[in-house]
């Protein structure tokens, strides 16, 4: 289960670094250093705090975030092969953790089939 976690908050960052990178190559490299000293980033690459994240996101484009935030979740749900639609008004904290939810319920489907035929 540990692995699972780990799997899944590496690629939010990466989709985080490719939804950032949407508005600019030089985007990541500047923002990622301020989210990891707010502590919404950890230095080795994840986000396990959604919320920090989105608020973090927030402060620096303001309501720019959203259109950011949304590229980050379709880009997440491409990685992870998650069939999720996301509106217009949605809430990143929320959607983060259904997608979550929905690849630990994968990952749990893919160990039982993997088990089963072997």
């Amino acid at each position: 289960m540990k692995q699972e976690n780990s799997t899944f908050e590496k690629t939010l960052f990466q989709a985080a670094s490719e939804g950032m990178n949407f508005i600019g190559n030089s985007v990541p490299p500047a923002i990622i250093p301020y989210l990891e000293k707010n502590g919404s980033v950890a230095p080795n690459g994840v986000i396990n705090n959604f919320e920090a994240f989105d608020r973090d996101l927030k402060k620096i484009f303001g309501f720019g975030a959203k259109i950011i935030e949304k590229k980050i979740l379709e880009i997440l749900c491409a990685k992870l092969q998650i069939s999720h639609k996301v509106g217009n008004d949605f809430d990143f904290d929320e959607v983060v953790k259904d997608i979550k939810r929905k690849f630990h319920s994968t990952e749990v489907q893919v160990a039982l089939t993997d088990t089963v035929n072997v």
